[in-house]
C-alpha cells in the first residue's frame, strides 16, 4: 500500500486524518453596481492536511526535518480530484504537537499527541 503522502522518497507514517483541499484562485471585486466581476488565474491548487493522534519523538522529528533545509519540497499526495497520486511543489505551514510524556529517568520527550501540518500547492 502506497503512502498517503510522500516526500523525497520518505513516505510519512499513515495519518489519523487526511484532508484535501482543492481551490480555485481569482482575482476579483465589486463594480459600482456591487456585481462581481472576475477572472480565475488558476484552477485546482492543492492543500493537504494531515493530523496525528500520536506519534514518537522521533518520527515527529523526521518528519520536521524535511522542511529544515528547503521552503518548497516536492510532494506526493493521493490528490482528491483525479483519486490518483500526484507530485506537486509545496510547501508547508504551521506544524503543531503537544508533548505526550518525558521518560522520568533521562528527562527525554517520548512522543507527541495532536500532531497536524498543511502543505499548501506554491
Amino acid at each position: 500500500m502506497a503512502a498517503l503522502v510522500s516526500i523525497g522518497g520518505f513516505n510519512f507514517p499513515e495519518p489519523s486524518a487526511y484532508n484535501g483541499t482543492t481551490a480555485t484562485i481569482v482575482d476579483s471585486a465589486r463594480n459600482v453596481q456591487g456585481r462581481v466581476i472576475g477572472t480565475v488565474v488558476r484552477h485546482d491548487v492543492a492543500k493537504v492536511e494531515l493530523s496525528w493522534k500520536y506519534l514518537t519523538a522521533y518520527q515527529w522529528s523526521q518528519i520536521l526535518s524535511l522542511f529544515s533545509s528547503s521552503f518548497y519540497n516536492e510532494v506526493t499526495f493521493l490528490n482528491q480530484v483525479t483519486n490518483s497520486y500526484d507530485t506537486r511543489t509545496m510547501y508547508v505551514s504551521d506544524r503543531n504537537a503537544a508533548m505526550w510524556r518525558r521518560n522520568p529517568n533521562t528527562g527525554e520527550v517520548m512522543g507527541y499527541t495532536n500532531c497536524s501540518l498543511s502543505l499548501i500547492e506554491v
